[in-house]
């Protein structure tokens, strides 16, 4: 991470990184998309919300550890970083889902910390984008610097259920292939989507190698091919003697 970068997250609780994924990756993935959303259930009128979309096939699996994205989650989690669940939200226009929730007052694994100039979080996300996100448009939003709130459970209800829109909550927007990751410990949600192409968004979301959010692991026999370092950050907890090596950066 850049120095700007490092000050943007710890100001913001988020940050967006731009052309993390390749023209060819995202068609990949799109083309992928469309077949399995066709036997996909919506949630509600618009939405759909697949559940580890990392058995998609291979390029989808390698989005666990995508070089633009390891010395991301190496310097905001640790080098020892594990991947906890992933999904996708998919969005037409007019679908909804949820209001604002998260913060680092909530048990479990929702924190950020800063001590002797390194960041350390908890359960941490990285939302890769299929489509691109146009101004006002909808989908993720946050409250810039909330991870650090004092007053986190003072968030009015109509502010966090969307009765209200203020302008403390941010709605990011991002071009095809860009990425946007945010800790948990923010306070963010989903706005209603409004724009006339759909939403199209990865979300995997990862915590530090000693700890889970989720409460079931990852299975390596689900996967074909797995690299090393993809074995790495699919591996359970651990702690003490036995733990994997740290995440490559080459």
């Amino acid at each position: 991470m850049t120095p700007e970068e490092k000050f943007m997250f710890d100001l913001q609780g988020y940050l967006v990184v731009k052309n993390v994924l390749s023209q060819e990756e995202v068609d990949q993935l799109n083309q992928i998309a469309d077949q399995k959303l066709a036997d996909q259930e919506e949630v509600n009128d618009g939405l759909k919300i697949p559940r580890k979309v990392s058995l998609w096939g291979r390029p989808f699996q390698n989005l666990f550890d995508h070089p633009n994205i390891a010395p991301y989650l190496s310097e905001l989690l640790g080098p020892k970083f594990r991947a906890d669940h992933d999904y996708g939200i998919f969005m037409r226009k007019g679908a909804h889902k949820g209001g604002i929730h998260g913060g680092d007052y909530r048990a479990g694994d929702h924190w950020y910390k800063y001590r002797n100039d390194v960041m350390r979080n908890g359960l941490t996300v990285v939302v890769y984008f299929l489509a691109p996100v146009p101004k006002g448009a909808g989908g993720f939003c946050c409250i810039p610097g909330s991870h650090k709130s004092n007053f986190p459970t003072d968030l009015p209800q109509d502010v966090r259920h969307f009765e209200r829109r203020v302008h403390y909550v941010a709605n990011p927007n991002a071009d095809t292939g860009d990425a946007l990751i945010f800790t948990e410990a923010v306070m963010h949600g989903t706005l209603p989507w409004t724009a006339e192409t759909d939403r199209r968004t990865l979300l995997y979301k990862f915590s530090p190698g000693h700890s889970s959010w989720s409460q079931t692991y990852y299975n390596l026999d689900d996967y074909e091919d797995l690299t090393e370092q993809q074995k790495r950050v699919l591996a359970p907890p651990f702690i003490g003697r036995g733990r994997p090596d740290s995440i490559e950066m080459a």
